[in-house]
């Protein structure tokens, strides 16, 4: 489980006023979310919690290896995920960035993520 800030008003709107309660802590105003790594022969799954734009999964797959696939939109579906870099750069991202948890979710899941890769190692691997 990772914490993440919410900075967007909107989602935090959905995330205390939805009927499927959603793990949060309102003085800290973050949200729960569960990230997964499942490993099936050589393949291995990690779930992002959202939609996260491409250039994440490219990194994350670059850093994790050829035999990854990336889940969007498991265990939860907290709006797009950017990164730092990408949020609100563009025109075209007003409304992407506003339907994120902010400016910091894209860092935490990709730490988080690769943190689990370094931490586990492949099956038949040492």
């Amino acid at each position: 489980d990772v914490a993440f800030p919410v900075e967007s008003d909107d989602l935090w709107a959905v995330v205390t006023l939805s009927p499927l309660g959603y793990a949060h802590d309102k003085a800290t105003r973050t949200i729960t979310a569960r990230l997964a790594m499942v490993d099936v022969g050589r393949a291995r799954i990690l779930t992002i919690p959202g939609e996260a734009l491409p250039n994440i999964g490219a990194y994350l797959k670059r850093k994790s290896g050829d035999d990854t696939f990336l889940f969007g939109l498991t265990n939860d579906a907290f709006g797009y995920i950017l990164t730092e870099i990408d949020f609100l750069a563009f025109p075209r991202y007003q409304y992407v960035s506003r339907v994120s948890l902010g400016e910091r979710t894209g860092s935490i899941l990709v730490d988080n993520l690769l943190e689990m890769v370094r931490e586990t190692p492949r099956p038949g691997t040492k």
